[in-house]
């Protein structure tokens, strides 16, 4: 294999790999296919972070401008949110001050972090202007703070003890925060809580039951995860919490959302296509940040939410909110969230690079390969990168990877399915490629590819630049920083898509990656490349 000179690399290979989805290289010559290698790292239940790679490879005279790959149902993307609010924190003590009305009983459960806020608090009571944490504040650094306040009860208990009975517990005292009814069918890790353990039994907001009950009491410093996944007879639930998304109306995709003012307020509303391909509004969205953008911008925070409307504080929609052309920020990266251009992939080709694309390289007649991989960068919903041929964003999506180079860019999507797609059935993620400009990065004749192509994806869960001053196990611990295995045993499989324009030219399933339970010895590789 040749390797391009270090400029012509990164400017090529973001095209290179347009011609792939969550990739590796496979053997020359195969079908048109997504496969095996490939694989998921870790390979544990409640795992904080997992990779994922794909391998694909698509034949000579096989253009290939579209891909998406639905993942697993018990893996689990970013998709959180939250806001900020401007508090007072108070020295060695659990309360907190705010203006009247900022932090309410909806908040009550909620993870809060800011200030001197320590690690594992959330919202344990909320008055009109003063509340309490669940932990007690730093004895320096506190005042005046902004906090950041996630949009869901998943949270972690410093405190808890268990039984073999499977009965789970936390100090009496206030602790409105801690147990809800709402709680049941979240799962419950940590300490001595097995794969698939959940509450059963909401008793009181001081006691719930767990089962599969415990193999041992909870010991000091056992600290308690509670709901990083909902499931109810033994198959993951979509999560009812708020998503941070990016909502837009496009000519090639179609319309996400309208706007219209009711009694003096801005109402946002999903189209049929947006819900089911996301997730739908409820209460929880109340108090979040809302930026719509036509030809002008408006900046607001919803009131109150339906399943399908967000109502608004604003009196006016943005102009030039059309069918095809506006999009919709809902929430803030909360705290797990990557951070806007953290690299959180990476993208490998193997192909027969035009000339035309970069000079330097010999003509196409010879048949030659080229390999190369970058790096793509993380984009939060209201920070999208966009240029030539980054590609239409679909209508609802948590984040955005880039892939942008010197001589074109392009960009990849996380698109939610809350009701299944026509790649895969019920609720889950996929990693969509909209628009891959393969068709000018490699050499063609007549018109498609002269070669075979050969990619490789694959995503770094953990972010390789993360932010400074984050307390651990503060934010949303059900919300992977980029994306997780939840905390269950089994098989997990998904499937792949591969198209030109409108027309499919493979599908199938991705490699297979089961779950097992642990033992005293390490468990069979069966998760890995190969």
């Amino acid at each position: 294999m040749r390797r391009l000179r270090f400029g012509s690399v990164i400017a090529a290979v973001a095209i290179a790999t347009a011609g792939a989805i969550p990739l590796f290289a496979a053997p020359a010559g195969a079908a048109n296919a997504c496969g095996a290698p490939g694989g998921e790292f870790p390979m544990t239940p409640s795992a904080q972070s997992s990779g994922l790679k794909v391998d694909c490879t698509t034949n000579a005279g096989t253009t290939v401008d579209f891909l998406a790959a639905a993942d697993a149902p018990d893996a689990y993307w970013h998709r959180g949110t939250a806001r900020t609010v401007a508090i007072t924190t108070t020295a060695s003590s659990q309360t907190i001050t705010y203006a009247s009305g900022d932090i309410g009983a909806a908040d009550i459960g909620r993870p809060i972090s800011g200030g001197c806020i320590k690690a594992t608090a959330f919202v344990e009571t909320a008055g009109l202007t003063s509340g309490t944490v669940s932990t007690l504040q730093g004895a320096t650094g506190c005042g005046a703070t902004t906090a950041t306040i996630e949009h869901t009860r998943s949270r972690v208990l410093a405190n808890a003890s268990c039984t073999t009975g499977g009965i789970l517990t936390t100090p009496a005292g206030p602790s409105s925060g801690v147990f809800a009814a709402s709680d049941v069918n979240k799962s419950v890790t940590g300490g001595p809580f097995g794969a698939n353990a959940k509450i059963t039994v909401f008793t009181n907001a001081n006691q719930v039951t767990v089962a599969p009950a415990p193999t041992a009491a909870c010991t000091a410093p056992d600290t308690i995860t509670i709901g990083q996944a909902t499931y109810a007879a033994g198959v993951p639930v979509w999560s009812a919490d708020p998503m941070g998304v990016e909502m837009s109306n496009s000519a090639t995709n179609g319309q996400a959302f309208s706007c219209a003012v009711v009694a003096a307020h801005a109402v946002f509303t999903q189209t049929a296509a947006a819900v089911n391909m996301g997730q739908n509004f409820n209460g929880n969205y109340a108090k979040l940040q809302v930026i719509a953008t036509g030809t002008t911008t408006v900046t607001t925070a919803v009131t109150s939410a339906t399943a399908t409307a967000l109502t608004t504080a604003a009196a006016a929609c943005p102009t030039g909110i059309t069918a095809a052309v506006g999009t919709l920020i809902i929430g803030q990266p909360g705290l797990n969230a990557p951070q806007t251009g953290n690299t959180t992939a990476t993208l490998s080709a193997e192909l027969n690079l035009s000339p035309t694309l970069v000079a330097t390289q010999d003509d196409c007649n010879k048949n030659t390969f080229e390999g190369f991989e970058i790096a793509g960068t993380w984009n939060n919903p209201g920070f999208y990168f966009g240029g030539a041929l980054i590609g239409n964003p679909v209508l609802v999506s948590t984040g955005q990877i880039a892939f942008p180079t010197s001589v074109v860019s392009f960009g990849a999507y996380i698109r939610p399915q809350r009701t299944g797609s026509a790649i895969q059935a019920g609720a889950h993620f996929e990693y969509v490629f909209p628009q891959l400009p393969t068709g000018i990065a490699v050499c063609l004749t007549g018109g498609n590819p002269s070669n075979a192509t050969q990619l490789a994806f694959g995503i770094i869960p953990t972010p390789l630049s993360v932010g400074t001053g984050v307390p651990t196990g503060s934010g949303n611990p059900a919300d992977p920083v980029v994306r997780a295995l939840g905390p269950q045993l089994g098989a997990q499989t998904g499937h792949y898509s591969l198209k030109h324009a409108t027309v499919s030219v493979a599908t199938g399933p991705l490699p297979t990656c089961t779950i097992v339970a642990a033992t005293t010895t390490p468990p069979p590789i069966t998760c890995t490349d190969g």
